[in-house]
Formats: structure tokens, sequence, C-alpha cells
């Protein structure tokens, strides 16, 4: 399996926001993250997947990792589409790796680079920027 990424909400739609959440329309963009990440956790039942490198699900959880992921994705996406090297630090304890994405053309070329004992098999993959771009997305399965 090559690279993946993928949250599945299990939230209904139109469900109220717990009286936990705090968020704030002048919130800047990684505190609202931060809350809307805690809050589903809180609900329960969401997950949220990267895959490759030799393994088809790591070891992610919604509140800290998904949270981690979405305040570096506007940058990411945004580098993708101006075809420039670009990180994601996935930096929580246990995951530990740097993802550097690389686009040549209309492939990204995917780097992984582990902080811990575990090895990336590959260290590099590759994927089409457009199935890249569309990949964040949340699934219709959740």
């Amino acid at each position: 399996m090559g690279f993946s990424v993928s949250f599945n909400p299990a939230v209904p739609s139109g469900a109220a926001a717990p009286a936990s959440a705090s968020l704030e329309p002048d919130d800047d963009y990684e505190t609202l993250v931060m809350e809307a990440c805690s809050v589903l956790a809180d609900a329960g039942g969401n997950t949220f997947h990267i895959g490759g490198f030799g393994i088809d699900e790591w070891p992610l959880d919604v509140a800290y990792d998904l949270s981690a992921f979405m305040e570096q994705l506007p940058s990411l996406l945004m580098g993708v589409r101006d075809r420039r090297e670009v990180e994601v630090d996935l930096y929580s304890q246990g995951v530990e790796r740097i993802l550097t994405f690389r686009p040549s053309g209309d492939v990204v070329m995917i780097h992984c680079d582990s902080r811990t004992n575990w090895v990336p098999h590959p260290e590099r993959e590759s994927i089409e920027q457009s199935e890249l771009v569309a990949m964040p997305k949340t699934s219709p399965e959740g």
C-alpha cells in the first residue's frame, strides 16, 4: 500500500458542539484546529489514518495527531500546488517522523524520515499531485 491520508468523522451532521468547545471567530487557525480536534476526539468514533512506507495504518489519534497534521495542511497543499518542497512534521511521541514532499512535474516524491527506531521501508514513495491534493478530504465511509 502506498501513501494515504484519511479522516472519517463519526459525529452526526447537525450535532451541537459540546460545551467544552470555546471557538471564537477571531481565533487563529492553529487554535481553531486544536479546539476542533479536541471536540472530535471527545465525541468519539472518529478516525484519522496515515499509511505508507511499509505500514498500512500508523498509530495516530484524533486529538493530537490530526491536530498536528491539520495545522500543517494549508502549507502542504500550497507547496504541492506551487510545486515546491514542503515538510510535514508528525511530532507526537511514538510517531515522530518528518514527511518531505518534493513535487516533480505531475508526481510528488515523498521521503519519510523517522526519529524513532522504526525504519520506513521504502523511505520514498511517489504519488500523483492531483491524487495527493484530493486525499485529505473526509471519507464518506465514516
